[in-house]
């Protein structure tokens, strides 16, 4: 029985963000910016998940596969979302310039290193080991996201129909999306509602 003056805690409110500041905002897509080699899926995943914990795995990958469809950069619409839903309009600032501080200052610094040193057999090897990483960081990301999705055998066929258009067969991306988005969807819809209905 639940004594009326030592009342137990409020369960934890997750619709409500935890309070970051616009410097830790900064920090963390700095980091992000800085450990993106070969796609910031992985260092997102890492900074936003495994190290501030500002969103939980499964948040993480609908966000992600939101931002994925919207036009632009997926993770550039990401840190508009998420730069807004903690500081409003100057999160989303300053997570932006944060994000692209460091690449711009690396990008600029190694397109001048390789225009000077491009004939050496040294550099055009380290960019094939850079380029065999950064596919192997991409296969890792992709482990890590599934592990977040919802199990079902429709995740699984819509899964496996993505990969098979665009990765087997090749198939423009866009037209990939439109059909497999609103089916995706669609089922997921339907499956909640059978969910609600059910006694």
């Amino acid at each position: 029985m639940q004594n009326p003056t030592n009342p137990d805690p409020p369960a934890p409110d997750r619709s409500a963000p935890a309070a970051v500041g616009l410097g830790e905002i900064f920090v963390a897509f700095l980091l992000i910016g800085l450990m993106g080699f070969g796609g910031i899926a992985a260092s997102a995943h890492y900074v936003i998940v495994e190290r501030n914990r500002w969103l939980d795995q499964r948040e993480f990958v609908e966000l992600f596969g939101v931002c994925s469809i919207l036009p632009g950069g997926n993770f550039l619409n990401a840190t508009v979302m998420l730069g807004d839903r903690y500081q409003g309009p100057l999160g989303s600032v300053t997570g932006l310039c944060a994000l692209l501080l460091a690449p711009l200052l690396i990008l600029l610094a190694l397109v001048y290193t390789y225009e000077t040193f491009s004939y050496l057999p040294d550099v055009q090897g380290a960019i094939a080991g850079a380029a065999a990483a950064a596919a192997g960081l991409i296969v890792g990301t992709s482990a890590k996201l599934v592990g977040g999705l919802k199990k079902g055998v429709a995740t699984l066929v819509f899964g496996a129909a993505t990969f098979l258009a665009v990765g087997v067969l090749r198939a423009p991306l866009a037209a990939v999306v439109l059909v497999i988005v609103p089916l995706s969807v669609a089922v997921s819809l339907i499956s909640l509602r059978k969910g609600a209905r059910a006694p």
